[in-house]
């Protein structure tokens, strides 16, 4: 008996995997996002019972790419996975819709006839109007034309003419009104060949297709066992972003690590685990390759130089040695349960292509395209605070945070919000992409130390000699600390670089302490300056050039 029992309890078993799977819906376990895209992991498990197993999943985006989806079993071995479409099962059409159809076709021929009649009605209208303004005694052509006869003609012409314009305006209406009729004659045809040919669900919408995981499974015995899998969708990202911290009681600055997440996947990503990485799958990740590179002869041409100007976007004031009260200030505390760090909550995992961010706290992240600010770290830097100008493009000085060793952060290029002494400054960009290995951070302007710049005209002077002629220029600059505190300043200006060096020569005649990169032509000031104090600078440059040519770019 026990033996009949068994046997019929593995028939009722495979009977219902001939009859009918039953689809199950799948739980996102975990999420990768990437720059570009996401992979979605799913653990599912699963009745086996002796031989294959077939499983279908649900709760799959119907952002899937297919040919990324993999799997893996434990407790038996995997045979297939694939990826599949199924439609709502439609209801029996019991109600015929033919000759509603062919009522419809009817009208819709009858409605073609009526708008063909219009236009024709519109086309002996425009030829009336074109013979009547081209009648000779309107156009005074006429060898028997006098006064009275013309203002006969015109009156006529203006009677005939109100007639076809009203009898115009009167069929363009009506042919308006048959064109909606023929639309919604053929939006209504549209559905009942739908409802015809069943392509409505029991709720009269459009069938909805459902995207589902099939995994076969083989099993030398009963048991339990469990089915991994998971695929790569496109719709989704997240965007590096960052807070800057600083003060001018510290030589540190914080820096916030932030993600903006957003996906369109259409399935929402509620209590997964979320990864994040620096890696691009939708980027090209192919070596480029070298073409030959030939060089020819090509004849010169004279150009034009265009001038153009850089603009900055402005930035609120930030000033040293100031403090300002926070919203806590004289305000009492009470006593709070400590709270753990947000890098507890992180593990780093990096190798030779890209970083990852595993966060183990369960974020809520919809589908719905908003950005979803997920912390991953923040770190304290250390920083020096100095003041860079350059007053040849603008005469505001600004507060520059120096950050050294900055490529061991492993920042990723993002905009980052600053704040200064408890203040909103402003926003920059953090690039990563700079081969040197200080990072400036631009801290915000601050108008308390006043440049000028202009040129000496009395020590600008032109020479002009046999075959050559030279001129020599003075740029002054003056540097007023207005600050009760003294501070340390970069001073960037220039002097002009020739492209043609075997007859343009520039030479530095007086740099007055300035540091000069002849490849760039920049000079560079190291300026320490007392409270109050006012610095005057004065650098003087020559060009020779020959005399019967045009420099441009002067």
């Amino acid at each position: 008996m026990k033996i009949k029992a068994a046997v019929l309890f593995l028939l009722a078993l495979g009977a219902a995997n001939v009859f009918g799977i039953k689809p199950e819906k799948a739980k996102i376990q975990k999420v990768t996002v990437y720059l570009q895209g996401a992979h979605l992991y799913y653990s599912e498990q699963v009745n086996l019972v002796p031989g294959n197993n077939e499983f279908i999943f649900e709760n799959i985006s119907a952002a899937i790419v297919a040919a990324t989806l993999q799997a893996s079993a434990k407790g038996g071995t995997l045979m297939e996975i694939k990826h599949q479409i199924r439609y709502k099962e439609r209801k029996p059409v019991v109600k015929q819709y033919g000759a509603a159809i062919a009522m419809v076709m009817d009208s819709l021929e009858e409605n073609e006839y009526s708008i063909q009649a219009a236009d024709n009605h519109l086309s002996v209208l425009a030829q009336e109007k074109k013979m009547l303004l081209n009648n000779r005694l309107i156009r005074g052509d006429s060898p028997k034309d006098s006064l009275p006869l013309l203002r006969e003609s015109m009156a006529f012409t203006r009677e005939k003419l109100n007639e076809i314009l009203e009898q115009e305006l009167k069929w363009n209406r009506h042919k308006d009104k048959l064109n909606k009729e023929k639309n919604r004659l053929t939006l209504r045809h549209q559905e009942l060949e739908l409802l015809q040919n069943g392509d409505y669900n029991e709720d009269g919408l459009a069938a909805i297709p459902i995207q589902q995981v099939v995994a076969t499974v083989y099993a030398e015995q009963a048991g339990l066992a469990q089915v991994n899998f998971n695929y790569f969708v496109q719709n989704a990202n997240w965007i590096p972003n960052y807070d800057l911290i600083a003060s001018s009681s510290t030589n540190q600055i914080q820096l916030k690590y932030f993600a903006h997440v957003s996906q369109t996947s259409g399935l929402n990503w509620s209590q997964a685990n979320l990864t994040l990485s620096t890696s691009n799958p939708m980027e090209r990740n192919i070596k480029p390759a070298l073409a030959t590179w030939y060089l020819g002869f090509q004849e010169y041409r004279k150009f034009k130089s265009l001038s153009m100007s850089n603009s900055a976007m402005p930035m609120q004031a930030a000033t040293l040695n100031t403090k300002k009260p926070t919203q806590t200030d004289d305000v009492k505390m009470e006593d709070y349960a400590e709270a753990k760090d947000m890098a507890e909550y992180i593990n780093i995992t990096e190798n030779l292509i890209r970083t990852e961010y595993e966060i183990r706290l369960k974020y809520e992240i919809e589908s719905d395209g908003k950005a979803h600010k997920v912390m991953i770290r923040e770190q304290n830097i250390p920083m020096t605070l100095a003041f860079a100008a350059v007053p040849k493009v603008c005469s505001d000085a600004f507060l520059m945070g120096r950050v050294s060793g900055w490529e061991d952060l492993g920042i990723l290029p993002g905009a980052a919000r600053i704040y200064f002494d408890n203040g909103y400054v402003g926003e920059t960009f953090l690039n990563n992409q700079s081969t040197t290995d200080t990072l400036d951070l631009n801290l915000g302007k601050d108008k308390s130390i006043v440049m000028t710049r202009k040129k000496i005209k009395e020590k600008n002077k032109v020479k002009t000699f046999e075959n050559e002629r030279i001129e020599t220029r003075s740029i002054e600059l003056i540097i007023r600390n207005t600050k009760s505190v003294a501070v340390e300043m970069n001073l960037e200006d220039q002097i002009p670089v020739a492209m043609n060096t075997n007859e343009i020569k520039v030479t530095l005649l007086d740099a007055d302490g300035a540091s000069l990169d002849e490849s760039t032509g920049f000079l560079s000031w190291n300026l320490k300056m007392g409270a109050k104090e006012t610095k005057k600078i004065v650098f003087t440059y020559e060009i020779r050039y020959p005399k019967n040519k045009v420099v441009y770019g002067l």
